[in-house]
């Protein structure tokens, strides 16, 4: 069992003392929960940090559109992560049991929370520099483009703290085979193509000044399209925000696909 830690911060079963072991002991927090030391209780932290996190990160983003717009990315933010977990989880929780997993259920979901709090911490982290862009007078797409890129990065740290604890402290005392750890790295690609769907999904998050608040678009195309069109946006150094309604910038997406000569004759605008 592990041993209890009397110096300052380290009382694992205190909010602060999880918080510390999840930024700076991973690898104490990984060994307390595949010991099964106060799951639920990490659960709860770890529920609650991913929730408050993530809508805080939302309130932010959302802020650049307005008061409605922060309000909506703050929950619908959560929502996502939430959702996507939902999503993917059973099929990696069944697919590391069939490989040799030892890990109960409990314990494999206090980990992949460990993971998503990681991001969620760092996307907290991230609040200041997109609050400085923002009042500095960032357009649109730009700020699209960083948040996306915040998002990216997170996301890709989680992930990579998920691997290394279940890589030195699960294998390490032969409850977890070596197998798993590339079914994980492949989940975690699925629970990123998943994120990014729902997401899409769910926009606007950011929101455009250039239009009235929905909670919801409707307009045709994808993520990665939207992406091409905001980079083509910012070279071209375009507006603070979008003045496009809905139909006309899902055009424009199809045109950047399409042949020059058709997307002249397509838009009429170029």
């Amino acid at each position: 069992m592990v041993q209890s830690d009397d110096r300052p911060g380290r009382d694992a079963s205190s909010y602060h003392g999880f918080l510390t072991a999840l930024l700076s002991d991973r690898e104490r927090l990984f060994e307390e929960v595949v010991e099964g030391v106060e799951l639920t209780r990490k659960l709860r932290f770890s529920v609650c940090t991913l929730l408050v996190l993530t809508a805080f990160y939302g309130l932010a983003a959302g802020a650049y559109a307005g008061p409605l717009q922060a309000l909506s990315a703050a929950v619908k933010l959560p929502v996502l992560i939430v959702v996507t977990l939902v999503i993917c989880f059973p099929a990696f929780f069944v697919v590391q049991i069939l490989v040799g997993s030892r890990l109960r259920l409990s314990q494999v979901l206090v980990l992949v929370l460990a993971a998503l709090d990681l991001t969620a911490i760092l996307l907290a982290a991230f609040v200041p520099v997109t609050v400085f862009f923002l009042i500095t007078g960032a357009n649109y797409y730009f700020l699209q483009l960083l948040h996306v890129l915040a998002v990216l990065v997170a996301g890709v740290f989680g992930m990579y703290a998920l691997h290394e604890g279940l890589a030195v402290v699960c294998e390490q005392r032969g409850v977890y085979p070596r197998k798993a750890l590339t079914i994980m790295r492949a989940w975690a690609l699925l629970f990123a193509f998943v994120g990014i769907q729902l997401a899409w999904n769910l926009r606007p998050f950011l929101g455009d000044r250039g239009e009235p608040f929905r909670v919801f678009r409707s307009y045709e195309g994808n993520f990665y399209a939207a992406i091409v069109y905001s980079v083509n946006k910012l070279l071209k150094g375009e507006g603070q925000s979008s003045q496009e309604g809905p139909d006309e910038r899902s055009s424009v997406i199809e045109d950047l696909l399409a042949p020059p000569a058709d997307s002249v004759e397509g838009t009429g605008r170029r």
